[in-house]
């Protein structure tokens, strides 16, 4: 008996609600492109995979616009883009190459006997035809490990030389199949991350057999269980052409489909079966052992879609691995010579590394980290490229966009004020601004501070209302933007974050000093605290040293004039900066120490409602119950975070140039300074 994997059918009834978004994956490096990229909606069935030449186009329903699409393609980065990008226009999609790099392989002594396994199913009593005309990126897993029946001796680790599906029947012309590699989750136990950095994709015109993917290049070391997984990549020509035979034979032998349900591991599963009359059916069947006998020897899975769920399934992958003890001969020499070692503390040293993984594993291209420990700098680096198209790298002094971090700098200002009996925190705001209009209610600085004076922040649904071109001169000027509007509820009740009220911060310090706001911060609190390379992302001046910013698709994007929002997040500036900064709060003279820790004491609503932000700072404790003030901040091409540990003396700055920097683990790089 044949089973069918159908779902057609199902695509049809939901093609009503559903538009198309299409794009084209290309690689950032030398803008050529990719195919056969995963992309979909994760633990969704609406996924797909690009076309040779990068092109893709995938129907998503209406409920799933808010979603993103996850791109993944096997020795590039991840990248996750909101579905809102496609609505209007074909989006080019750009992934980072990974560099890959060979183990490190050492000549064996002659006198140990090379010895080779082959492991997994070999047996197929039927086969899987997949019959999706609508999505694509369906694939099967079987989990390889030393508690199936293993020839004697075997163990982990060893090297993988090549793997091989059994072909029960090939109806086309041609097809071409894609072999996979992934650890397994450690709680699902599921297939989890790819372990090959490269795609091995096999065509083929076999009408039935072994299909086989010589490996041994690779020279990958495996140390333990792992999944082989195969993925047939379909053209819409070949998806078509299955879809059509498979409704001309249903259309033709209506009484010939079986509906089956059977339970397995306590989960009922459907399949529709068709006999012997449907081995001539257009597609390619994947031989499987169906049986109870196999499903107890391995353990195997399915995923329908590109990013859909791995579900475990009765019948068994027909499939197989062959392993040897040692490399291929022929490479049995070093193929990299060992990397340098670190020669930073421990802590350093692991932090170094967490940034060189998390570069290598996402999108972003370049970054900052900067540590200091009682006020000493202990580690400050950059990695990566501030500008991919010259492949300049990051310096410590590469300037960053700081986005939201410019409310915990502007924070010093009010301080600086106060103390000079120039600032009433508690004052209505028109104190210092008389021309901004009186609302229903009268609000303060600390208020404002606070995120509690009802403002307005940025329109959710109207991307104009962030990205904005007009320049302005002073931040009084810009205040325009939002003076109008009504307040949001009566101030004190609520907390409502808001960078436009941080933008009549601005206004304030501006009234109530009488300088323009940059030259404010600039002479009373960047230059006495030795912030050389902080000030205004002014894009009238050609700023040294400014790194260039990546949108959520990899492509260079500055989004606008940055000057309508200075005060609450438009500065540029360094980790080492931020740092000096941080240090300045808990150690230095240029603000009055007393004053300062009003900024780290919570607020509270008119009903007390503990806020744990204070003024400009959020106020908390980390996973392991540290003290911690910080402020982070992303735009949609940059990232930020500034967090400082009272209590254990540690301050630490990071900045990116892309969003997807806000993913960072910033906490793990407490601990790991705390801690050692």
């Amino acid at each position: 008996m044949f089973k069918i994997a159908f779902t057609i059918l199902l695509s049809i009834q939901l093609g009503y609600s559903q538009i198309t978004v299409k794009g084209k994956v290309v690689s950032q490096t030398d803008q050529k492109p990719i195919a056969y990229v995963n992309v979909g909606i994760v633990n969704t069935g609406f996924g797909t995979i690009s076309n040779e030449d990068g092109s893709f186009s995938l129907q998503v329903p209406q409920l799933n616009l808010k979603d993103t699409l996850r791109f993944s393609g096997i020795g590039y980065g991840k990248r996750s883009i909101p579905i809102q990008s496609f609505l209007t226009k074909d989006v080019i999609v750009y992934l980072k190459e990974h560099v890959t790099q060979l183990n490190e392989v050492t000549v064996t002594s002659k006198k140990e006997k090379n010895k080779t396994f082959e492991l997994g199913n070999r047996k197929s009593r039927g086969g899987t035809l997949e019959t999706d005309t609508i999505y694509a990126g369906s694939a099967t897993a079987l989990l390889i490990e030393n508690k199936n029946p293993v020839q004697k001796g075997f163990s982990f680790p060893v090297y993988l030389q090549s793997a091989s599906i059994r072909i029960f029947r090939n109806n086309l012309p041609a097809f071409k199949m894609r072999v996979r590699l992934y650890s397994v989750d450690k709680i699902t136990k599921s297939p989890d991350e790819d372990l090959l950095k490269k795609s091995v994709v096999v065509e083929s015109t076999m009408r039935n057999g072994w299909l086989t993917f010589d490996l041994s290049e690779f020279q990958y070391l495996i140390k333990e269980p792992f999944f082989i997984a195969f993925e047939q990549i379909l053209t819409k020509t070949d998806r078509a052409q299955v879809a059509k035979g498979y409704q001309d034979f249903i259309k033709k032998h209506p009484d010939r489909l079986r509906i089956d349900t059977v339970v397995f591991e306590g989960k009922k599963q459907v399949r529709q079966r068709v006999g012997m009359s449907g081995i001539d059916l257009p597609g390619t069947f994947i031989g499987i052992a169906p049986g109870e006998a196999a499903s107890k020897l391995y353990s195997c899975f399915t995923r329908n879609t590109s990013f859909d769920k791995w579900e475990k399934v009765r019948g068994t992958l027909a499939a197989t691995v062959t392993v040897s003890n040692q490399p291929p001969a022929s490479q049995a020499v070093s193929t990299i010579a060992p990397e340098k070692p670190c020669q930073e503390s421990s802590a350093a040293c692991a932090a170094i590394e967490d940034c060189n993984n998390f570069l290598g594993e996402s999108n972003v291209n370049g970054l900052q980290l900067c540590v200091s420990i009682k006020g000493k700098i202990k580690l400050s680096r950059g990695f990566g490229l501030a500008d991919v198209e010259n492949k300049l790298p990051v310096t410590p002094n590469t300037r960053f966009r700081i986005n939201s971090v410019s409310k915990a700098v502007t924070s010093a200002a009010l301080i600086k004020l106060l103390s000079e009996n120039k600032l009433d925190l508690d004052a209505p705001i028109q104190k210092y601004i008389p021309s901004f209009p009186l609302k229903k209610y009268s609000f303060t600085t600390r208020q404002l501070a606070g995120h509690l004076a009802g403002i307005r922040d940025y329109h959710e649904n109207d991307l104009s209302d962030l990205v904005r071109t007009e320049h302005y001169e002073t931040a009084t000027q810009a205040i325009k933007i939002f003076e109008n509007d009504s307040l949001l509820f009566k101030p004190g009740s609520q907390f409502h974050y808001s960078t436009f009220g941080w933008n009549l911060i601005g206004a304030v310090i501006e009234g109530a000093s009488g300088q323009n706001y940059l030259d404010y911060m600039q002479e009373h609190i960047w230059k006495p605290m030795a912030m050389m390379n902080t000030g205004g992302d002014d894009n009238t001046k050609n700023i040294s040293e400014r790194s260039k910013f990546y949108d959520a698709t990899g492509e260079e994007n500055n989004y606008g004039d940055f000057s309508y929002k200075y005060p609450g997040g438009g500065l540029l500036s360094t980790a080492e900066d931020l740092v000096k900064f941080g240090n300045e709060l808990l150690y230095g003279n240029t603000l009055n120490p007393t004053l300062t820790k009003k900024l780290f004491e919570t607020q509270f609503t008119s009903w007390n409602k503990v806020t744990d932000y204070g003024m400009g700072w959020y106020i908390g404790k980390d996973k392991n119950g540290h003290r911690i003030w910080y402020h982070a901040g992303d735009m949609l091409s940059s990232s930020s975070y500034l967090i400082i540990y009272p209590d254990d003396d540690i301050v630490i700055a990071f900045l990116a140039n892309s969003q997807e920097g806000v993913l960072f683990d910033m906490e793990k790089i407490g601990e790991m300074f705390y801690t050692r």
